[in-house]
């Protein structure tokens, strides 16, 4: 019995040799492995690191060689920082850094580096040490990018205009010379092309910086044509590689619209126009009395000339539409109240206020025989518009609907113009401009060859489902997967402006492609 015994107690021995060993080989593996992959974590998360920070660096110099010069000092600097020689005990580091034309328009920063990691208990298996290696990427479109800049007078009297031309120049001053090329459209009523898109934005005279500088706001709020022009500018450029961005701000809802308008050829009850004038029409006094905008009356035809010098009065009138701009008054929402125009759509200078359209080829003055002032910017004689045109077109100039689809407009019940839209409620043709808004919008993201993102920033007042919506922004209630995905940010009040153009940037230039 005490020999069995014994013999078998020799046999558990032996059992708790062989699994203390096969317990202590699993922990030593288990350290090493642990400590593998904490080292190639690291190793990985710096190369990372230096490729972002390289590819950041692709926005600054003058020229492509110091661009990629900066990157690879850059990513080296990064990679230092992070990871530098002797981090947990490794040897032999080695790390490079490529900078490539990896697809038209695009360049990448490639960072390579490997480490020789020593081991512990794993020596016992005759790995004395283990080779580890990690790389990281990152990638930097050029960019195609026309800045639409609101210099409406709703600006100057919040105060935010100003604030707004700072963080403007702060915005473009990230981005590359010689690589990225950026324009400036400012706009209001009208739109002026006040930076034509270039390379050399920093360097030419003036500088794209120094005429943001220049910009003063006064007038309305034209937003379809600003950024249908815009987008012009784009198509003009044709680089289907690039990332072509519409980089849009405002600080308030669309009131003008630019349209074919038809010249009002016949007698109907609207509201009136503030008019109470008597002119002499080809050798005939005529009295013109609409003094309320809040009453209707029978309000007799345009005065303007047709191409042949005529007047309504004279026998085979036929007048030419009109392609100007319709301003409601206000934020375009009173039903009631002063619409104004017609107005020069394109602005010849930077700070140019609103003008009047001037009459057809062959005619007098508009202030003459057309209901608004010529030449002037005497707002109470272009309120005098709605006895000129008829109704507001269903499409702009530029092809986007008006009578749908954000907003309801008003529409004449009854007469000679029944079921065309009312020129003469601020409401219809504040309706009208943001349904032409949002619908360029529309149409512009759908060019599958350019594939232009809109970024927006709204400041205080503004329509921010409308804004989500023409960003195309993923919080957006009718985001569209198919189109290119933009971004909306909000800026409550002046205060905010420099950290949402900040924003906008930040996400232009984001290296995650």
């Amino acid at each position: 019995m005490r020999a069995r015994f014994s013999e078998q107690r020799g046999i558990a021995l032996i059992f708790l040799a062989v699994g203390l060993t096969l317990i202590l080989m699993m922990v030593a593996l288990a350290i090493d492995a642990s400590y593998l992959y904490t080292v190639r974590a690291k190793l990985s998360a710096s190369c990372d690191a230096a490729a972002l920070a390289a590819a950041r660096s692709l926005n600054v110099g003058l020229t492509m060689a110091e661009q990629e010069a900066s990157a690879r000092a850059r990513a080296l600097a990064f990679f230092d920082g992070n990871f530098p020689e002797g981090t947990m005990n490794t040897r032999n580091r080695t790390v490079s850094v490529d900078v490539a034309e990896t697809a038209l328009r695009t360049r990448t920063v490639s960072v390579h580096a490997s480490v020789v990691m020593p081991t512990y208990f794993l020596r016992l298996a005759g790995f004395n040490t283990i080779n580890v290696t990690a790389e990281g990427t990152a990638s930097r479109r050029d960019v195609n990018l026309i800045l639409v800049l609101d210099r409406s007078g709703s600006m100057a009297s919040s105060g935010a205009c100003e604030p707004m031309k700072a963080a403007a120049r702060s915005f473009v001053s990230r981005f590359a010379e010689g690589r990225d090329r950026l324009g400036m459209i400012v706009y209001a009523s009208n739109w002026h092309l006040a930076y034509p898109p270039t390379k050399n934005f920093k360097t030419q005279s003036p500088t794209l910086d120094s005429v943001i500088s220049q910009v003063t706001c006064v007038g309305g709020t034209s937003s379809a044509m600003a950024i249908s022009e815009a987008y012009n500018q784009l198509r003009a450029i044709n680089e289907p590689g690039a990332l072509n961005i519409i980089m849009f701000f405002t600080d308030g809802i669309p009131t003008g619209l630019t349209a074919r308008f038809p010249v009002k050829t016949s007698v109907d009850t609207r509201f009136g126009n503030g008019e109470n004038r008597t002119l002499n029409l080809a050798g005939t006094n005529q009295t013109y009395y609409y003094p309320n905008t809040g009453v209707t009356y029978s309000m007799e035809r345009s005065g303007c000339q047709d191409p042949n010098g005529r007047f309504y009065t004279q026998s085979g009138w036929n007048p030419q539409d009109r392609v100007g701009v319709l301003v409601a008054a206000g934020e375009g929402t009173a039903s009631t109240g002063a619409t104004y125009g017609l107005i020069q759509p394109y602005a010849s200078t930077l700070n140019a206020g609103d003008t009047a359209l001037n009459g057809p080829p062959g005619s007098l003055t508009a202030g003459q025989g057309c209901a608004f002032g010529a030449g002037t910017t005497n707002y109470t004689n272009m309120a005098y518009v709605r006895r000129d045109i008829a109704f507001v077109p269903n499409y702009d100039i530029y092809g986007n609907r008006t009578d749908c689809c954000y907003r309801a407009v008003a529409s004449f019940t009854s007469g000679p113009y029944a079921g065309r839209i009312r020129p003469d409620r601020p409401s219809s043709v504040g309706a009208a401009a943001t349904n032409a808004t949002h619908n360029a919008a529309k149409r512009i993201r759908q060019d599958s060859a350019l594939s232009p993102v809109f970024y927006v920033i709204g400041l205080g007042d503004v329509d921010s489902n409308l804004l989500l919506r023409i960003a195309n922004d993923p919080a957006s209630p009718t985001y569209t997967r198919s189109e290119p995905t933009g971004m909306y940010v909000y800026a409550p009040d002046k205060t905010q402006l420099n950290q949402a153009f900040a924003r906008i940037a930040s996400e232009i230039l984001r290296l995650s492609r």
